[in-house]
């Protein structure tokens, strides 16, 4: 079992998820059916690439894309470090606006890294298998194919679609994917295990925009309490520096102390968003402990209602440029033919890691719900035509609404495991 520590700089809570885990490495490997070397599967993603081999449970390692990977040695032996902020890969506009030579050394860099220190095998010797999204930038594939063909050689490569490979996972061919991931939400629809690439809606409403909300929520109404022997309660509070919030300690507070309410909020409540949000929250405050540039120890104090009501920026957004995350569900639902809508409907499944927020498939279940039954006047003219699929929305991996065995795979890991299950 191969393990990988992570610096001061970044929290340990924040890689605590993404480090080569677990007891299901003992299982019996499953070797490839295109011959006796297993393959190497890498899901790509803008803040994170999974890697590890075909026939294997679990990707062995979860790599943040910000920095190489440098060596140092600790008491346990020698083990690998992350030495920057977590900065995305690529963009959406990359096409557009990208700097190629510097995506291209990064990627170099990245790969290089996990063939040689964390995998620990010749790429000559591997076929690859990559996981991508329909709507990946042409460049970035052309940048990875490039790479791994003439400077890694390896003997060839398989791009399969990621929205396919999370269905896989379920025992299904028939579902409607939604994959929330950092830089988009994107939802497509599977019939007899073909994507219906024509048919996919997508938001950029997801993780960076979940991000970015947190913190100018942090920024307005949190409070930041400087080291000090006084009780927590009686110290001194100042607004939060804007150097406090860096992008480690963000992405740490999303996966620990976040959560979506299981309130809907009313159209009315949403013309003040936040007296909203104070009024209809029944979260705790809580005391954060954070460790500053200078190595002191300071502490956070996050109103309750920030923490359940922070995610809310997922179910709102305008009706044509930014859609809600449920209006993306409903768009690619009205795009398919009506005779695949109550199967799509019936067939839910969450991808991507911003969906493992607590209570987030109860909430989107709730607001789809809530369109269908309840909907505005412009909701009820675009989606008339599936209002009657109410009583057919379900998710497939709920075992309360389909007598199954539940979720068996964390939905980030979704991706990586129907990749491997397709070698």
């Amino acid at each position: 079992m191969t393990t990988t520590s992570v610096s001061s700089d970044i929290p340990a809570s924040y890689l605590s998820n993404y480090t080569s885990s677990s007891s299901l490495h003992s299982f019996a490997r499953r070797h490839s059916i295109y011959g006796t070397e297993d393959r190497v599967v890498l899901d790509i993603g803008s803040l994170y690439i999974k890697c590890g081999f075909s026939g294997e449970s679990h990707p062995r390692h979860i790599v943040p894309t910000c920095s190489r990977l440098e060596r140092s040695p600790g008491p346990d032996g020698e083990a690998f470090s992350v030495d920057s902020q977590p900065v995305g890969l690529y963009e959406l506009d990359l096409m557009a606006k990208g700097d190629m030579k510097s995506l291209e050394e990064k990627l170099k860099k990245l790969l290089h890294d996990i063939y040689f220190r964390l995998l620990l095998t010749d790429p000559k010797s591997r076929k690859v298998i990559i996981c991508e999204s329909p709507l990946s930038p042409v460049a970035l594939k052309r940048t990875i194919a490039d790479l791994l063909f003439q400077y890694f050689q390896v003997p060839s490569i398989s791009f399969v679609p990621v929205h396919l490979m999370a269905l896989l996972t379920t025992g299904t061919t028939t579902g409607l994917v939604i994959d929330c991931g950092n830089l988009e939400t994107t939802v497509l629809p599977v019939y007899s295990a073909r994507p219906l690439v024509p048919y996919i809606a997508t938001t950029p409403l997801a993780g960076r925009a979940l991000t970015q909300r947190l913190r100018s929520l942090l920024l307005d109404h949190g409070r930041f309490i400087p080291p000090s022997h006084l009780k927590l309660s009686l110290a001194p509070q100042n607004p939060i520096p804007r150097s406090v919030l860096t992008p480690s300690l963000l992405e740490s507070l999303k996966a620990t102390i976040l959560f979506c309410s299981p309130l809907m909020m009313d159209r009315e409540v949403r013309m003040d968003p936040i007296a909203g949000y104070k009024n209809f929250s029944s979260a705790t405050d809580i005391y954060y402990p954070v460790v500053l540039a200078d190595g002191t120890k300071a502490t956070l104090l996050i109103p309750g209602w920030i923490r359940e009501r922070a995610a809310e920026v997922l179910f709102e957004g305008d009706d044509d440029d930014e859609p809600s995350v449920v209006h993306c569900v409903l768009n690619a639902i009205l795009k398919a033919q009506p005779d695949l809508r109550r199967p799509l409907a019936s067939s839910l499944l969450l991808n991507g890691g911003t969906s493992l927020i607590p209570g987030f498939a109860s909430r989107l279940k709730q607001e789809i719900l809530r369109v269908m039954r309840d909907p505005s006047p412009f909701e009820k003219k675009r989606y008339a035509s599936l209002l009657r699929l109410h009583n057919s929305v379900r998710f497939i991996d709920s075992p309360e609404e389909n007598n199954g065995a539940g979720r068996i795979f964390m939905n980030n890991m979704r991706g990586w495991i129907g990749g491997n299950l397709d070698s």
